[in-house]
């Protein structure tokens, strides 16, 4: 459980005005339940030998992260701010333990890199203007989401395909589409590629990649928003398959 008003909790570094410091506080303890809620959301997924308050303790503390560097004048709602971090440190928690059961890996793994790229996006403003360019920052979200999750299935290990399930037709357009993501990965600029190489195919974290690069963790994020923006257009744009073009090698920027 959290501490209350006036005992020892995390903070930013650096003198805090009490006003700020108490709004902090306030936010932490009214959304304790919300924190415990989307723990349960992630331990309904996990086998039942997980310790559930371990899953709740990183819920807790990516609370207490959202709390410390929320912005309520850039007129994004708590809720969606904390949501994506809370989520963050229990994925974080999890990696750290080592814990990934193959028949979920998958899985786990696109929501890791959704929940990354929806964290960045959910600190910006919603987007004003007309129906139409709302419209289209939805396009472009989704069409982000779809990328991470292509990009996850690209780095899954190859499993023999069950024939009963899969037709060979379905099978040809499948390996095509791979071709294709490892064709246009290998055409971005090398730190973009090195972002999204390290991330989905290294297995770092974007803190690890952001050590490695020299860079600040929210550049990296940036970056990562970034990278799958120039990657989707690239899809969108390639109108044939890359069959005449060797496919690239992951992982490989990042050592």
């Amino acid at each position: 459980m959290f501490p209350r008003q006036g005992s020892t909790r995390p903070v930013p570094s650096g003198p805090e005005p009490a006003a700020a410091s108490a709004e902090v506080t306030r936010l932490i303890e009214a959304n304790v339940s919300y924190a415990h809620a989307l723990a349960a959301e992630v331990v309904r997924k996990l086998p039942p030998d997980l310790e559930r308050k371990d899953i709740q303790g990183w819920a807790e503390l990516g609370l207490v992260e959202a709390a410390n560097a929320f912005d309520a004048s850039r007129g994004v709602q708590f809720k969606t701010f904390a949501y994506y971090r809370i989520r963050g440190a229990i994925y974080d928690g999890l990696r750290k333990m080592g814990w990934y059961p193959k028949s979920q890996y998958q899985q786990m793994r696109f929501e890791m890199a959704a929940n990354e790229y929806m964290k960045d996006a959910s600190a910006e403003p919603p987007v004003a203007g007309s129906a139409e360019a709302q419209l289209q920052d939805l396009k472009e979200t989704t069409g982000n989401i779809m990328t991470c999750y292509m990009l996850s299935l690209e780095a899954m290990p190859e499993e023999p395909a069950d024939q009963k399930q899969v037709s060979a037709e379905d099978m040809v357009v499948q390996a095509e589409q791979k071709r294709n993501v490892r064709w246009l990965l290998a055409k971005l600029p090398e730190i973009n590629r090195a972002v999204l190489e390290g991330f989905y195919f290294g297995g770092l974290t974007l803190d690890q990649i952001g050590a490695k690069l020299g860079l600040s963790r929210s550049w990296v994020c940036r970056l990562h928003a970034k990278s799958l923006a120039m990657l989707r257009k690239q899809m969108a744009d390639s109108a044939a398959g890359p069959s005449s073009r060797p496919p690239a090698t992951f992982p490989g920027a990042i050592r």
